[in-house]
Formats: C-alpha cells, structure tokens, sequence
C-alpha cells in the first residue's frame, strides 16, 4: 500500500498501522521495523516514528530494552479489564435507554431482533449475524445519545476487534448471543434498568470467557 500524503501523513500510517494490527495482519510479538515500512509506504520513517509513539500511548505496541517496536501480546488480564470497562460503561448505556427510549425506538430493536432470528433460523453467514449484533449495539448507543460514553466503548471495542479475530467462533454462540439480546431487549420495554444490567453484565462475561478460552498466548 502506498500512503497517499493528503491531510497529515502521521495520522494516515497510525489508522493503518492499527488497522493492520486489529485485522491481525501483523501479529503480537511481531516487530514493527521503521524502515521496512517507510519503504512499503513510500514514505520517510518520520511519520512511521510518530505513529507508533501514537499506537504505544494506546497500548497496541511496545518499545523493547534492546531496541525496535513490537505488536504487544494479549494477555488473560487485559481481557478480564477491557470486559469490566466495558460491563461498567454499558450499563451507564442502558440506563440512559431505559430513561428515554421513545416507542420508535424500541421498534427499532424489535425489528433487529427479528430480522436476526430470520438470518439464523435461514443458517445465515456468520459474518452477517454478527453484524447484525453489532447494529444491536450502535442502536442502543444511539438511543442512549451520550456521545463521550460511546466514544470511550467504541475505542475499547478496537480491543475486543482485535481479540475476536483470535479467537475460533463457536457454532452455537450466535444463538447464545441472540438470546442474551431478546431478553436485554425485554427488560428495556419493562423498564428494568437492575435487570437489564445484569442480562447484559452475563451476555459480556459470556463473551469474555468464550475468548479467554479460545485465544492463543
């Protein structure tokens, strides 16, 4: 890929340079070696420099003692402290639906919910279910309408992207997932904000346990 020098070089090469690590095009432990890279984008290794001091500050890379950047390897901690950010933030989310959700918006979830059911009852691609289940999650942030909240999940679910893709996917967690959803759902149209926490709380420790035990170290 050539980088193409439009607004600001440092910005380009650090949303691929994470991209390329969320997508696990380059692995953890990988080294990340400016030249090689400067080269690839046809680019000085300025920019490449300053975009991996960018991707450090978030985590994805390390400065090793003895020289040179590498893709930082998962451990079973930062997954557990991504999950419980996460658990913590989405039930500020929920809370706030409960609080103001209007009858189109529960509509909105409803039809989610059907339109998923229908791709799994038709044995739909995984990859469409679980797109589905992420337009779950935009409608509820959306709803919620607190734009720092979603901010902050948005930045951490990079993270979760990126455990996801190493982890196997399960033939029946999209059904498990699903369900977990129908009944958040429920709960938002009774107004049970302790109850739809808690759903949501297990459906994330769900999830977080599924990872744990499929991703390799």
């Amino acid at each position: 890929m050539v980088i193409k020098k439009s607004k600001s070089v440092r910005e380009l090469v650090y949303e691929e340079l994470k991209r390329l690590i969320i997508e696990g095009e380059i692995q953890p432990e990988e080294r990340i070696v400016e030249t090689e890279y400067a080269e690839k984008f046809q680019i000085s290794r300025t920019p490449i420099r300053e975009a991996l001091r960018m991707l450090e500050l978030e985590g994805f890379v390390e400065s090793k003692s003895k020289g040179g950047v590498m893709v930082k390897s998962i451990k079973k901690s930062d997954i557990d402290e991504i999950y419980r950010i996460r658990i913590a933030l989405e039930g500020v989310i929920l809370e706030e639906v409960i609080n103001n959700a209007k009858k189109k918006d529960i509509r909105r979830l409803e039809r989610l919910m059907e339109d998923t059911e229908d791709l799994i009852d038709e044995s739909g691609e995984d990859k469409e279910v679980f797109k589905l289940f992420s337009e779950f999650n935009d409608t509820l942030y959306d709803i919620a309408s607190l734009d720092r909240v979603t901010e902050m999940i948005t930045n951490i679910n990079l993270y979760l992207r990126r455990f996801r893709r190493m982890a196997i996917e399960s033939g029946d967690r999209k059904e498990v997932a699903f369900n977990d959803h129908r009944a958040i759902v429920e709960a938002i149209k009774e107004k049970a904000v302790e109850e739809a926490r808690s759903l949501n709380k297990v459906h994330l420790e769900r999830s977080r346990d599924f990872i744990k035990a499929n991703i390799q170290y």
